[in-house]
Order: C-alpha cells, then sequence, then structure tokens
C-alpha cells in the first residue's frame, strides 16, 4: 500500500530496517575493531581463566592485528576468509593457532553483537581449519623402566604417577592429600595449577583417575616420608619443593617449569631417548593401557576427554599395535 514494486522489494525494505534496528544506530559509529577487542577482555576478565584471558589479548594484538584499524561495522565475512588464508599462506602460525586466534575473534563479535554494536557475527560462519597430522610420541614399554630409574629421586614419585595415571602435570601438582582415596586406589582430579594458583581443570570437568599397586605403593611411601619431617598435612600438596634436601616448611608444591625443563629433559638424556615433551608421558599412559588390552572408554574416561571421538582419533590406531 505504501508502494513497494513488489513482495521482494519489501522483503529487502524489512531486512533493511531490522538491520539498522539491531545495529541501534552504530553504523556511523568511528569505533575500531581494535578499540573495541581491547576493551572486551578487560570487561570479560571476571569470567574467564587467566590463561585465557592472556590467549585473548595475545591473539588481539598479535594474529588479529590486521582487524584493528578497520571499523567494527566495516567487517565482512570475505575479509575473515582473507585473513584465514593469508594466515596458512604467510606459516607463521600452526593451524591449530590459526583457529584458537579465529575463535577468540567469533567470541569477541559475538559480544559486539549481544551489545548492540553488529546485527550479525561475520566471522561466525567462517570454516576452521582441519587439524594438522601430529605425530605423538611416547615411551614404549620398555624404555619406562629407563626412564623412571633415570629420574632423581625428588621427581620419580611425580614421574610414576603421570605414566600410571595419564594426568596432566597441572593437575598433578594441584593435587592435595585429602584427592588421594588409597582404599579405592583413584586420585580425585578436582583443580589445576595456574600460574597465579590453583584454577579449573580443563573443560571445568572433574573426574576420578585410577592408579594401580605399584603406583599406590609409590604414593603411600612418598606420605610416610612427608610425615617423617612433619610435612605432610591431610590437605598439603602431594609432590612438594625440597630446601637443602629436606623438606621446606611449610611445604610448597612442586615448579612446573622446574619439572618441564629440567627433571624431564635430564632423565631423557641420561637414559639415552630420544627428546619429548613432558606431555609425552600422558600418552604413554593412553599407549600402555591400550597395549594391554583397555578399551578406548576406559581411556577417555582416565584422560577425562569430553568425547570418545577424540580419544579415538589421538589413540585408535594404537588399539591393536604398540
Amino acid at each position: 500500500r505504501r508502494g513497494f514494486a513488489s513482495p521482494r522489494a519489501a522483503r529487502r525494505e524489512r531486512e533493511r530496517v531490522v538491520v539498522s534496528a539491531a545495529i541501534g544506530g552504530q553504523t556511523s559509529s568511528t569505533e575500531t575493531f581494535g578499540e573495541f577487542f581491547d576493551a572486551w577482555p578487560r570487561n570479560r576478565r571476571p569470567y574467564l581463566e587467566p590463561g585465557t584471558h592472556s590467549d585473548y589479548e595475545v591473539h588481539g594484538r598479535k594474529r588479529l592485528a590486521t582487524f584493528r584499524p578497520i571499523k567494527l561495522t566495516k567487517l565482512s565475512t570475505p575479509a575473515v576468509e582473507a585473513w584465514l588464508a593469508h594466515s596458512v599462506d604467510e606459516g607463521r602460525y600452526a593451524p591449530k593457532t590459526i583457529n584458537n586466534a579465529l575463535a577468540a575473534l567469533v567470541a569477541c563479535l559475538n559480544d559486539a553483537c549481544r551489545k548492540g554494536k553488529l546485527a550479525r557475527n561475520p566471522a561466525a560462519g567462517v570454516q576452521r581449519l582441519p587439524a594438522a597430522h601430529v605425530e605423538r610420541d611416547y615411551l614404549r614399554l620398555d624404555e619406562i623402566p629407563r626412564y623412571l630409574d633415570a629420574c632423581v629421586p625428588i621427581y620419580r614419585p611425580l614421574a610414576e604417577l603421570l605414566i600410571a595415571t595419564g594426568m596432566r602435570i597441572s593437575e598433578a601438582i594441584a593435587l592435595t592429600w585429602h584427592d588421594v582415596d588409597f582404599d579405592n586406589s583413584a586420585v580425585r582430579v578436582l583443580r589445576s595449577g595456574k600460574p597465579d594458583g590453583d584454577g579449573s581443570t580443563k573443560g571445568d570437568r572433574y573426574r576420578s583417575v585410577d592408579f594401580g599397586p605399584r603406583a599406590g605403593g609409590v604414593l603411600r611411601d612418598l606420605k610416610a616420608r612427608q610425615q617423617e619431617h612433619d610435612g605432610a598435612a591431610e590437605h598439603g600438596p602431594v609432590f612438594v619443593r625440597t630446601a637443602g634436601g629436606r623438606l621446606s616448611a611449610p611445604p610448597k608444591r612442586m615448579d612446573r617449569n622446574t619439572v618441564t625443563r629440567s627433571w624431564h629433559k635430564a632423565a631423557l638424556q641420561d637414559a639415552g631417548l630420544r627428546d619429548m615433551p613432558l606431555h609425552s608421558l600422558r600418552h604413554t599412559a593412553a599407549a600402555a593401557w591400550l597395549t594391554t588390552g583397555k578399551p578406548l572408554m576406559y581411556v577417555q574416561r582416565q584422560l577425562g576427554h569430553a568425547s570418545i571421538t577424540t580419544t579415538e582419533h589421538c589413540y585408535g590406531h594404537l588399539e591393536t599395535s604398540f
């Protein structure tokens, strides 16, 4: 009635009005992506893990720098796709790093949509890069004793538990004696050690992890030695530092960097083994379970994977070979 020539023209006008209303008048704003992104992590800080907050800031400063001078409302899906392609061609970052940067961009622009600064998220539909093939190294069964025998005494109990349970190093150093259930031969994984204190586990998932008689004996001996020095409190750390050969008072838990960069590397070298990251002990646990007949579902539960698909992707080929 007001003069549209066709239903199609009416629909287009409706879309224009809806978009304008959703943007809330921001079409004329000069706010750049960089200005919005810099404020976004600060506002989100109460809801983020410290590591996630730090990662977002790094992505915004380095990997998403090309978007910083662009007006927020001028971002487009083709621009995001072009950035993704250029990042791959440039070869500076691994596909996983690029995908993580894309995830940060999507989360940031989702917040812009929520605040009415954008009608839609131009990065939401951009396809992530396929995961790169990763050769996960691990200790073979005959290499495990060599590695453990080469560990310095203070590190060996921790190494034994990492191989026996497949726990992440951040989870293991955050353990307290209250988390160890000797009666049921299990460890409750409730927290993860962060640079500025304890935080949640990966994916905020708690789990109970089984350990065998050998690891149980190692833990009992460790607790007994700590009690001799009045250092083992029920809620105290399981793996503690020492000072001058004796337990520190009050006991403080082990430093992750010391374990990773010093004790683990030294054990590999002294045992005459190839170089591999500390995380390989987690892969060692998974491979050992599968080669001794444990099902993939058991491995999933022990490692705390959210989906059996992840477990199968990482370790499915080890079900029949080691």
